[in-house]
């Protein structure tokens, strides 16, 4: 994940710069040679984000890469859609339980992608859950193509501070056009030095209106 702290005090209230692909764009994009084999992807407007995020990882196994959603969401939308059966062994019980990491790994039940799904653990977080979930992430890298982080609509800056130490695309999954809604979210990355990012959406209403 690049963070370009040199350009924080070059905002302003015009725009930033846009790189809009839609899904298949971005599989594209991310299973070229060389593309960082970590994805943060963040959905602001939630499950319709999350939704696009599966159709992401379906479209990438497509492709042939080998790809694996990990669902950090608190809805569990990527779950919900992915997983053959619900309550299985995730994320959260590889977090903060004593689950055995190639229980908490799934096919998905529509494509060769593979999922880690929400979880069932309830445990409250330890101290060393950043430690944890390099380790997870670390060991999924070492295994997939790609992986794909999603966050669903969980706080942005929670999320970087949290992924911190991981080096990742960053992707803005907001597949319904909103200009407002996506320049609120880059501006908000760009104050924190992230201005390298990728919005997976449809055509912009700006561009509508161009044509």
């Amino acid at each position: 994940m690049q963070r370009d702290a040199s350009h924080t005090d070059d905002l302003s209230e015009t725009p930033q710069e846009r790189f809009v692909l839609p899904v298949h764009g971005v599989a594209d994009f991310l299973s070229m040679r060389g593309a960082k084999s970590t994805v943060l992807v963040l959905s602001p407007t939630g499950d319709d984000g999350s939704t696009a995020s599966v159709m992401l990882a379906r479209s990438m196994a497509e492709l042939g890469r080998s790809v694996v959603l990990v669902d950090m969401t608190v809805s569990g939308c990527p779950t919900r859609l992915m997983a053959a059966e619900p309550d299985l062994p995730g994320m959260a019980d590889l977090l903060f339980g004593e689950t055995a990491f190639g229980e908490t790994i799934h096919h998905d039940r529509l494509s060769n992608a593979h999922i880690v799904p929400q979880g069932l653990s309830t445990v409250l977080p330890s101290g060393k859950i950043t430690e944890r979930l390099m380790m997870i992430v670390g060991a999924l890298s070492d295994t997939y193509d790609t992986v794909l982080l999603e966050f669903g609509s969980a706080d942005i800056s929670g999320v970087l501070r949290l992924m911190k130490y991981v080096d990742a695309e960053i992707v803005l999954s907001l597949p319904v056009a909103d200009d407002e809604r996506t320049d609120e979210a880059l501006l908000e990355l760009a104050t924190l030095g992230y201005n390298d990012i990728m919005t997976m959406s449809e055509q912009s209403s700006r561009e509508r209106s161009a044509a």
